[in-house]
């Protein structure tokens, strides 16, 4: 492999891991304004005594779960990305080496597949969706991350597909 087709992969790589790591952190810091928001519009809005006891189901579901997921996956990026720093300095002058180290990482899909574990804790908030009008209209900001996310998990995806087809 030629030092600009490594160049190229290493590029890509870091981008990868930098943007999901800023989308995952801003959707975390998001969804905890959100939380407060939610609260304060149910004070507003009351809801019946199934829609409350839903609604604080699905705010324990995002305080007890959907948090925990976004503070791991943060925590796996960030160590992704000090592996992913060490190997490239450690094989900085054996562009083969590092090529074949940075398959070996798979990072576009061991992102994309943490990133689907918060997709999937999301989809099953959003089952609660269907209970009530008001529901749906509080559930809104996280039919917003769902989608997301989604398209985070395209975008990884073709980066990665488009740029290693250019190298290869």
């Amino acid at each position: 492999m030629e030092k600009s087709g490594v160049l190229t992969a290493l590029m890509v790589q870091d981008r990868i891991i930098r943007y999901s790591l800023q989308m995952l952190e801003m959707l975390q810091r998001e969804m905890g304004a959100d939380v407060e928001e939610l609260n304060f519009l149910v004070e507003a809005c009351p809801l019946d005594k199934e829609e409350l006891k839903a609604f604080k189901s699905i705010i324990q579901r995002v305080e007890r779960g959907l948090f925990t997921a976004f503070k791991e996956v943060i925590e796996y990026l960030y160590d992704l990305y000090e592996v992913f720093n060490f190997e490239i300095t450690l094989l900085a002058t054996i562009p083969e080496e590092f090529f074949r180290e940075v398959e070996r990482l798979n990072i576009p899909n061991s992102i994309n597949a943490k990133m689907e574990e918060i997709l999937s804790f999301i989809e099953d908030i959003l089952q609660l969706e269907g209970k009530s009008q008001k529901l749906y209209a509080l559930l809104t900001p996280f039919r917003t991350y769902r989608e997301v996310i989604k398209h985070a998990l395209e975008f990884n995806k073709q980066l990665f597909e488009s740029h290693l087809q250019r190298i290869e």
